[in-house]
């Protein structure tokens, strides 16, 4: 059970560059940052020039194969070990809280893959699934989860999941999957729930003091632990912090971001998420990086996972929660699902444009709620997948290279295939 959520922070899940490589520098969001010539195979991912075997490729499945295994030796093993039953019942729904999590990531990437459910694993784990398959587990797991996992958890407990967790999970897994009546249900129920809602100052919303705050539904635990590394292990905000300052500068926000930003009249999103080389924060540090910048005229850096200097271990940035379930995506969610079923998208539309002065949309359309969650998520890992899952790629994408009908998914890693003996197939 702890290495299935320490796991969460490793390198290969969320705290190394494969991550964040394959979920927003293959968009418009951002570019590779860092000093020129540092990292120059990044590069490949911003114009769609990576090959099928690139080290980040490999990780990213890699990563995801191990952390399922993690839940599957408790969903396999846990049943025969005498324990309370409530107790043995919850570790089992966590597992598949988190096996669900995890395939979720596999199905946007790759599209359908094999599907592996317990332990040992035998020739199933080389016959790959149709995406609906693997959708179908997904939605599984979820429901099964959902049924027995806690409606909160105490202080001590923070970061383990709730059924709110996993409902979010599963209305996101509606809305990818264009189920849009159960994504409205399922979305209207966690809003009328009344257990969260927006944190009203979006650029301490990322800071550590509000982790586990009032728009949290779940995070991933990094928290110092002096004098022992191996125990503080998640980079993510490291690789992304101002570089020579606090961090390597990698996975800066684009111009066209900016520009978005801008074209929005959206000052108070854009303050937060993009921190330019002589900015003063509103925590007083000043933002200084480096002089020049790969692909950047002006050096800037993603302002959400900037840890302020008054932290000890500011550098590393380790005291920095990863948000993966925020309330304001529930909301937004809410609002597309809401075009497509005749309901009211307005209202939670201009919940989130409230929250950072943004004047309220009468009749949004369904654009309109597309831009909005660009700016609100920006740099949280989305945004490549939100334009092929809204049919935007082909267009949005074209001047960096994206090929409809090709870059829609990942390649497979080529060792995988080989592995197994060439069952697996490849993608276009």
């Amino acid at each position: 059970m702890v290495s299935m959520y320490a796991y969460l922070r490793s390198w290969d899940i969320a705290g190394g560059m494969n991550y964040l490589t394959l979920s927003e520098l293959t968009s418009d969001n951002t570019i590779k940052g860092s000093a020129p010539g540092d990292g120059s195979w990044a590069n490949a991912y911003n114009i769609y020039q990576f090959t099928k075997d690139e080290g980040q490729l490999a990780g990213f499945w890699r990563g995801r194969y191990q952390a399922i295994g993690f839940s599957n030796q408790v969903i396999t093993k846990v049943p025969g070990i005498a324990m309370d039953q409530s107790t043995k019942d919850r570790y089992i729904a966590e597992a598949k809280f988190l096996r669900a999590y995890h395939y979720f990531h596999l199905v946007r990437a790759f599209g359908g893959v094999a599907i592996v459910d317990h332990v040992p694993v035998g020739p199933e784990g080389n016959i790959r699934k149709s995406a609906d398959e693997t959708w179908d587990f997904i939605e599984k797991d979820l429901n099964e989860a959902i049924a027995v996992l806690p409606d909160a958890v105490s202080s001590n407990e923070l970061g383990r999941a709730t059924k709110w967790a996993a409902k979010f999970l599963l209305a996101k897994t509606y809305m990818y999957r264009a189920k849009w009546s159960q994504c409205k249900s399922l979305t209207d129920e966690i809003i009328a729930s009344n257990k969260f809602s927006l944190y009203p100052n979006f650029y301490k919303l990322f800071r550590p003091e509000q982790e586990f705050c009032s728009e949290s539904i779940f995070e991933i635990v990094s928290t110092h632990v002096g004098g022992n590394d191996r125990l503080s292990n998640c980079q993510y905000s490291e690789i992304q912090g101002v570089r020579g300052q606090y961090g390597w500068g990698w996975y800066v926000p684009s111009d066209n971001l900016a520009a978005a930003f801008d074209a929005a009249g959206d000052v108070v999103r854009k303050k937060a998420t993009i921190l330019y080389r002589g900015d003063v924060t509103p925590d007083g540090d000043e933002i200084k990086g480096i002089e020049a910048m790969d692909g950047a005229s002006i050096p800037r850096y993603n302002g959400k996972s900037y840890v302020p200097s008054r932290f000890p271990s500011q550098y590393s940035g380790r005291d920095q929660n990863i948000r993966v379930m925020r309330f304001a995506e529930v909301l937004l969610m809410n609002a597309e699902a809401a075009t497509h079923t005749g309901g009211d998208a307005a209202t939670p539309l201009n919940k989130v444009r409230a929250r950072v002065s943004l004047p309220s949309i009468s009749n949004p359309t369904i654009q309109q709620i597309w831009n909005e969650r660009r700016l609100e998520l920006a740099c949280e890992q989305d945004r490549f997948w939100d334009l092929v899952r809204t049919g935007q790629a082909a267009t949005v994408l074209a001047t960096q290279g994206f090929s409809s009908g090709k870059n829609e998914l990942y390649p497979i890693p080529q060792a995988e295939i080989g592995l197994s003996a060439g069952q697996l197939t490849q993608n276009p």
